[in-house]
């Protein structure tokens, strides 16, 4: 449906009913990272998915009758590592547990969780859900940073949290029926609102009392400064914060990404929205490239596609 377990689709949207588990179970499954979901016998079982996607985000709202989902190891291990999920209980309860924590969703209530490691989701009753899949690499923020919050409220009973809880649920709604350059920006806008929530929850302090956090946000934001030189690199990037490439590397070894990684996925992202936006669409797919610093289309093209699922042709063609 939208996400597959190795790349980002073409955006799309689509609202499915279910009378059966185990077609609900391979439509969750299929709709965001491989997932094990368990429940009731199948004859007794009544589910819904409605689902929106754009700009490399996923919104999908579950609404069904009690079951438990689960993502281990050897689920981890077939792909879909690389995104932040976050839960927006909208009605019923539900039980989310990560990294040794654990923490119960009440209507309103908002929490994260890493799809590269291993959790559980349990709802006993009937429920509904709102599940935002967001790319890592879209969130300016240090992964150990976010790994502190998983399975716990974020900015709970706070004014953010009240925006948080109120703004998402009309997004997928406003994706599909918004042309393709409203919905980029709506889904910037989601990126923008989730980061913010996160760094309100950490709280500034947190962000800036440690020197090596401090040095990773500037190293990122030196590199988003700078996409569109050809000259970006770990070797850049090292001695413009006066360290070595090697000390560099090692600094940047648990944000789940290398810095070639890391400039590589923003400039594809990059390219991604120029090929979606209107105001390009009589500038060739190759120049488009160049722009941000792909020089041979062959490689472009065939990167393009292992990240997205579509190559740059397709994609421009489908908006």
């Amino acid at each position: 449906m939208l996400v597959s377990t190795s790349s980002e689709q073409q955006r799309t949207s689509s609202r499915a009913f279910f009378t059966d588990f185990d077609s609900f179970d391979s439509a969750i499954s299929s709709s965001f990272v491989p997932l094990l979901v368990s429940g009731p016998p199948a004859a007794r079982f009544r589910g819904r998915l409605c689902a929106a996607d754009a700009h490399h985000i996923t919104f999908a709202e579950v609404s069904a009758n009690a079951h438990d989902v689960y993502r281990n190891e050897s689920l981890i291990e077939q792909g879909g590592g690389d995104y932040f999920k976050l839960s927006l209980m909208q009605a019923g309860t539900g039980l989310l547990v990560q990294d040794n924590r654990e923490v119960i969703l009440s209507p309103g209530d908002v929490a994260i969780y890493d799809t590269a490691r291993p959790y559980t989701l349990t709802f006993d009753r009937d429920f509904c859900n709102l599940v935002v899949m967001i790319p890592k690499s879209s969130i300016d923020l240090p992964a150990e940073l976010v790994a502190e919050l998983t399975a716990t409220h974020l900015s709970r009973d706070t004014a953010l949290g009240t925006i948080v809880s109120q703004t998402l649920p009309q997004m997928p709604g406003a994706l599909v029926q918004s042309p393709d350059l409203v919905r980029r920006q709506l889904a910037q806008t989601t990126t923008d609102l989730i980061s913010t929530l996160i760094t309100a929850t950490l709280g500034s302090e947190r962000l800036d009392q440690d020197p090596r956090q401090v040095l990773i946000r500037s190293v990122r934001e030196y590199i988003r400064d700078h996409l569109q030189s050809p000259t970006l690199g770990p070797e850049e990037v090292a001695a413009a914060h006066y360290l070595s490439p090697r000390r560099l590397h090692g600094i940047f070894q648990g944000e789940g990404e290398t810095i070639a990684a890391m400039i590589r996925s923003l400039r594809l992202e990059r390219c991604y929205a120029d090929l979606q936006n209107p105001a390009y669409a009589d500038r060739p797919v190759s120049a488009i490239a160049a722009q941000w610093c792909f020089l041979d289309a062959a490689h472009f093209s065939r990167t393009f596609r292992a990240r997205f699922g579509i190559s740059p042709s397709e994609l421009r063609l489908s908006r």
